[in-house]
C-alpha cells in the first residue's frame, strides 16, 4: 500500500503506526455472490455446531473490507484501509453464517472472496494516541492561508499532512504543537471540513 496520499480522505493519511485505528480480527470467505446494494453477506464457515460466525469472533460494530483489494476493499467499503484505518461500513447483525452490513456492498462481491473483519484500537482517553489520527490533517496552500483565528497560536503551516496537538500547561495556559509529518507540493483538498481536530477546526476551505 502507498505510504501516504495527497488528498484529504482517511485512507490517504500517512501509514505511520501512530495513525493506526484498527487491527485485523479475522478473514473469512464468501459462500455465494452478494449483489450490489445487498447488505447481507453469507460466509463459508462450519464450527461443528451451529455454524455461527459469532462463535469465532465476528461481532456487531466491526469494520469490514475486502482483504487485499486495492486500498479500500472497494466493493464493501469506499474508504478506510484493511488492518489500518476504519472503513465506512460495519457489521450490524449476525445470524448463523449471514453477516448484515450497515450499508449495501458497493458492487457485486463474488463467491470465494475474502472479507476482513477489523476491530477499532482502543486507547485510554488521556493517552496522546487516543486522538492522534483525528489530529492529523491535510493542509493545502490555501488552507494554510485561511488558518482559523480560533487556533491562531499554531502559527504558520507547511503544506502536507500535519499533526497538531493541544497541550495545556500546569498553569492553565494552552499551547498548540504542530509537526509536519509529510510535506506535499500538490496537496488536494476535497472537502471543507477535514481541518477538524479533536479540539476544533484548525484550517478550512480548499
Amino acid at each position: 500500500m502507498p505510504t501516504w496520499g495527497n488528498t484529504d480522505v482517511v485512507n490517504q493519511k500517512p501509514k505511520f503506526d501512530y495513525e493506526r485505528t484498527t487491527r485485523e480480527v479475522l478473514q473469512l470467505t464468501t459462500a455465494n455472490t452478494t449483489t450490489s446494494g445487498n447488505t447481507i453477506v453469507t460466509i463459508v464457515y462450519n464450527d461443528g455446531a451451529g455454524n455461527n460466525v459469532a462463535n469465532i469472533g465476528v461481532v456487531v460494530g466491526q469494520y469490514v473490507f475486502i482483504a487485499g483489494q486495492g486500498t479500500t476493499g472497494s466493493a464493501v467499503s469506499s474508504n478506510g484501509y484493511p488492518g489500518f484505518f476504519k472503513s465506512n461500513n460495519t457489521v450490524t447483525a449476525i445470524s448463523g453464517n449471514n453477516v448484515t452490513l450497515a450499508t449495501g456492498v458497493k458492487s457485486s462481491v463474488a463467491a470465494g472472496v475474502v472479507i476482513e473483519f477489523d476491530k477499532a484500537i482502543s486507547y485510554n482517553a488521556q493517552e496522546q494516541l487516543a486522538n492522534y489520527n483525528q489530529d492529523t490533517i491535510l493542509v493545502t496552500a490555501s488552507r494554510a492561508a485561511n488558518g482559523n483565528n480560533t487556533v491562531a497560536q499554531t502559527g504558520n503551516f507547511s503544506a502536507g499532512w500535519v499533526h497538531i496537538q493541544k497541550k495545556t500547561n500546569a498553569d492553565g495556559t494552552v499551547r498548540y504543537l504542530k509537526e509536519t509529518l509529510v510535506a506535499l507540493a500538490n496537496a488536494t483538498a476535497s472537502n471543507t471540513s477535514s481541518g477538524n481536530t479533536s479540539f476544533g477546526s484548525v484550517v478550512t476551505g480548499v
